[in-house]
């Protein structure tokens, strides 16, 4: 169940929807309902598989 973050076109409300793989709804704004959004990209789009990892490797202890 990803969570996406959307932006309105309309009154620029920012908010975050849980998307379910067989949803077929149109996503709107919870404030003024428009269908008019934009998803955005954030850091939970793009996490993946590498939480929990450092980009550097593991740390190594000096001596």
């Amino acid at each position: 169940m990803p969570i996406f973050e959307y932006q309105c076109s309309q009154c620029n409300e920012t908010f975050e929807k849980i998307v379910f793989s067989g949803d077929k709804e149109e996503i709107e704004c919870p404030k003024c309902k428009s269908a008019d959004v934009q998803k955005k990209m954030s850091a939970t789009s793009f996490m993946g598989s590498s939480i929990g990892t450092c980009a550097s490797g593991p740390s190594k202890g000096f001596s």
